[in-house]
């Protein structure tokens, strides 16, 4: 080791230092026509929400319902269509609710009862999903949300009941645990708390309620106004939508990816590619492509389908389903 090397060879050593390219300086890249991300969440959203109802409660019919439909805001029912309640609501739950843009069923069984072996649990399960395919509007197959019935012992085990769910097209809902409306979340404060922490996670949050206002395991009804109300102020961040939705919108998001085919001054054309099956898969995404800042409007094509986009700091936010070439051109 030199212990005092001379002033020559400490300025060739610093000389060589200098060469040294440092990639830490490096700047990214500007931004290009073509350029294309895929929205987190829908319509750019920060975070999805979702507002879940179990049992087929009376006061879902009383309470809940007309709240949401007043505020455009979408609920997710996990109808059981043998309990008494419902049945006494039939014609709420057989037409009115059906025809509601803002209701989604989910399967919470035919009977809510304890399952006694495993082709019980496929026949409680099949039976509210036939229910459901038979009146709320949308293709067959399609993905139902699926919920078992909690307060009770089930002979199943829990790779049963997901064998059965894959077979008939179901997607188990997240764990009530955590999440129950007037358990785990006592005001409609709470519930807005975990809905900002998504918001500043970029992340989904959920609450699952039976009564409210009344009935059994009841959430105040005072404090479902004040949470709705707080969601309102929210809307430009939050997407409201149901457990189907956002699990499509993720699976497909995770799973997609953009090509730039073409750019140029008039004309971007892109693909959008994406692995699971479109069939079932058929939530649109939210993508965000930069292009000419010139351009003030955007035209996007996708195969048909035609639509006027305003652009804004020279980017362009549209939906767009995989598997087809999306076409970009100036529409001033």
């Amino acid at each position: 080791m030199i212990k005092n090397p001379p002033a020559a060879f400490r300025f060739a050593v610093l000389a060589c230092l200098l060469a040294i390219p440092d990639r830490t300086w490096a700047q990214p890249a500007s931004p290009a026509p073509g350029d294309t991300r895929i929205a987190q969440w829908k319509d750019d959203k920060k975070a999805a929400f979702m507002m879940m109802f179990d049992d087929c409660c009376p006061s879902h019919v009383t309470n809940v319902y007309p709240e949401l439909q007043k505020r455009k805001m979408t609920g997710t029912f996990y109808v059981v269509p043998n309990k008494p309640e419902r049945l006494a609501r039939a014609a709420f739950w057989e037409k009115e609710a059906p025809a509601s843009p803002y209701v989604v069923y989910g399967n919470h069984t035919l009977n809510h009862r304890a399952f006694t072996d495993a082709a019980n649990a496929e026949e409680e399960i099949v039976g509210c999903n036939e229910f459901i395919l038979r009146l709320m509007p949308g293709k067959n197959p399609r993905l139902i949300s699926y919920a078992t019935p909690g307060g009770a012992k089930h002979a199943t085990t829990s790779d049963e009941i997901k064998a059965i769910a894959a077979k008939h097209n179901l997607v188990i809902r997240p764990p009530f645990q955590g999440h129950g409306g007037g358990i785990h979340f006592k005001t409609g404060a709470d519930i807005l708390k975990a809905v900002d922490k998504a918001v500043a996670a970029g992340s989904s949050e959920y609450v699952i309620f039976h009564g409210v206002g009344g009935d059994w395991l009841s959430f105040d009804g005072a404090q479902f106004v004040a949470l709705l109300d707080g969601l309102e102020t929210r809307r430009s961040e939050v997407w409201i939508t149901d457990p189907i939705s956002q699990y499509k919108y993720e699976t497909g998001r995770d799973a997609a990816r953009t090509r730039v085919l073409k750019t140029g001054s008039k004309e971007i054309r892109l693909a959008l590619d994406c692995s699971v099956d479109p069939a079932l898969y058929d939530q649109p995404l939210t993508l965000v492509t930069r292009v000419d800042a010139a351009w003030k409007r955007c035209r996007v094509t996708q195969g048909k389908e035609t639509s006027v986009m305003p652009v804004q700091a020279a980017e362009v936010r549209y939906e767009a389903l995989p598997g087809t070439e999306i076409v970009l051109t100036a529409a001033d």
